[in-house]
């Protein structure tokens, strides 16, 4: 097993005419800890000292076949 580490991002589609989820970015890794270290540490890199990802985002650990 793996887990992956994915960065969603629910913007409004100005063609559709609603919001819709993006995938912004995804990473690996080998354990559950790592993964949610990760999580905590984009975070920080997108200047958020809250511990709360911004309205409209997430980041969600998966656990995946490799």
């Amino acid at each position: 097993m793996q887990w992956v580490l994915v960065f969603i991002n629910v913007i409004y589609n100005a063609n559709a005419g609603y919001n819709e989820p993006m995938i912004e970015s995804w990473y690996e890794y080998d354990t559950m800890e790592e993964c949610f270290l990760a999580r905590e540490t984009l975070l920080l890199d997108l200047g958020i000292d809250t511990g709360y990802y911004p309205i409209n985002t997430q980041a969600v650990c998966v656990r995946a076949f490799k």
